[in-house]
């Protein structure tokens, strides 16, 4: 392996370590705007697609052993294959990055052509997030490149207009920009632009937090119970301190009770009992176990009940965790529940990692997001912070506070422009009792911003068509 190469490489692999740093447990925010730039540098230089294919995959799986290394944990063996799986999506960027370069290259570098490759880096860089995320049968949406600025308020608050995918589309931009920089004299435009949108999103972000406040509608005193492992009199105990029973909403964690079918009243009913002092609205995490003898499919839901413990409503989960939740059909048709605390606009753990529940909830004029989540304790903090973080992604996008009820942490209370208001870190038992509030939700973004995301989808196709026309119009020859 020559130098030139070796360089790459390792151009390659900080890549994948400033995006790693981007993310919990490092929490750089700062780093991902840079953190493609090493590799677009390398893919520049690198002779073809393939090659550049190459250099991503290394990034990527820098990037994802490290952030993704609690994954055996959760899926053993097979851990080592979803690495590879989660950088397949950087090294096909690399190699269209590296396509669309030479075709510019071949048609003379200038500033305009400059600034066309770096958008359609960002739009790419969307487009195979938003595919790997919710298109394709592995659908998982972790470690977006927008989730980085979690922590960032300001620039955050762009997901309100245009989504986290949009957010990643900027950065991604930025990190095409910075590539650029070495390679010609004068590339001014491409950066100029980047900066320019990064000033008005940051600007624009203050000025929303300065004159909007998070306190909208009215007052919801929740109660957030985290127990792992629990009985429901365990549960129930935790329920009825003084602060929790007094509070207007009760959350369970998913998977609190165990029911032989999805209909069962004794189950139901003792439930009732053990809560009998409270006088909240309840949302208890369900679950029925296959059972093929009995005829019995797998379900998970929330089960609504009213001050009196009387059922008024039901939600079953969106999205299935691939290989933990197998048989378990997902819901199509999400819609709130109208309960005495508020419109509950429910999303069952997983669920709220996407993008299109939470919004069809606010759309529906939901007006609390409610998620009862199941995060073992075996999966480690690391996980329970990355899922944990793209809860305040739900909240901007849509306007809507967001109480999340975890088995082992981190339960939280997180207001409509994404700060966390309270929670209840990993490794500690009780009821997290907060004030979140009430009222419809929407945004440009829930009602026209989300279309980003599967337009940049379309751009992505239409680039890559274009990148590869004559290998395609060979390869189509060949079967003639």
């Amino acid at each position: 392996m020559n130098k030139a190469r070796i360089e790459s490489y390792a151009l390659s692999a900080l890549s994948g370590l400033m995006l790693a740093g981007a993310f919990a447990p490092f929490g750089r925010a700062w780093l991902a705007w840079a953190a493609l730039a090493p590799l677009l540098y390398a893919v520049i230089s690198s002779h073809g697609p393939a090659a550049a294919a190459r250099r991503g995959a290394a990034a990527g799986l820098v990037f994802y052993c490290i952030s993704l290394s609690w994954m055996p944990n959760v899926v053993g063996w097979m851990a080592p294959l979803f690495w590879c799986i989660f950088a397949l999506w950087p090294a096909l960027f690399a190699a269209l990055s590296k396509a669309l370069y030479t075709h510019m290259e071949g048609h003379g570098i200038n500033e305009p052509r400059a600034l066309l490759w770096t958008l359609a880096a960002g739009l790419n860089w969307a487009g195979l997030e938003y595919f790997r995320s919710e298109l394709w049968p592995l659908e998982c949406p972790w470690l977006c490149l927008g989730y980085s600025q979690a922590y960032s308020h300001a620039v955050y608050q762009t997901l309100s207009v245009w989504g986290v995918y949009g957010l990643s589309a900027l950065i991604a931009a930025c990190g095409a920009a910075i590539a650029l920089l070495p390679r010609r004299r004068f590339p001014w435009l491409p950066a100029a632009v980047c900066a320019a949108a990064l000033v008005v999103s940051v600007s624009w972000g203050r000025r929303r937090l300065e004159t909007q406040r998070a306190e909208n509608g009215r007052p919801v005193k929740v109660a957030l119970v985290q127990a792992e492992n629990s009985d429901i009199a365990k549960l129930a105990r935790l329920s009825l301190t003084p602060e929790a029973a007094a509070a207007d909403l009760l959350v369970w964690p998913e998977y609190s009770v165990y029911l032989p079918s999805a209909g069962s009243e004794p189950y139901i009913r003792h439930i009732a009992a053990a809560l009998k002092r409270s006088r909240s609205t309840a949302v208890i995490g369900a679950v029925v176990m296959p059972d093929k003898a009995r005829g019995v499919e797998r379900a998970n839901f929330t089960l609504m009940l009213d001050g009196a413990k009387k059922p008024i409503g039901r939600y079953d989960k969106m999205h299935p965790v691939q290989f933990v939740e197998s048989g378990l059909r997902g819901n199509r048709r999400p819609a709130p529940v109208d309960t005495p605390a508020a419109r509950l606009a429910p999303q069952i753990c997983y669920d709220l990692a996407f993008e299109d529940g939470s919004r069809l909830m606010a759309r529906q004029g939901g007006e609390l997001l409610v998620t009862p989540t199941l995060d073992p304790a075996e999966w480690g903090e690391l996980q329970h912070r990355q899922h944990s973080d793209m809860t305040s992604a739900r909240a901007v996008e849509t306007g809507l506070w967001a109480v999340r009820a975890a088995s082992s942490g981190w339960s939280q209370v997180v207001d409509r422009f994404g700060f966390t208001r309270a929670e209840l870190a990993p490794g500690r038992e009780g009821a997290l009792c907060a004030t979140a509030w009430a009222a419809p939700g929407g945004t440009f973004y829930t009602r026209y911003g989300w279309l980003f995301a599967p337009l940049a989808f379309l751009f992505l196709l239409a680039s890559s068509l274009f990148a590869f026309r004559e290998r395609l119009a060979n390869l189509l020859k060949s079967f003639r």
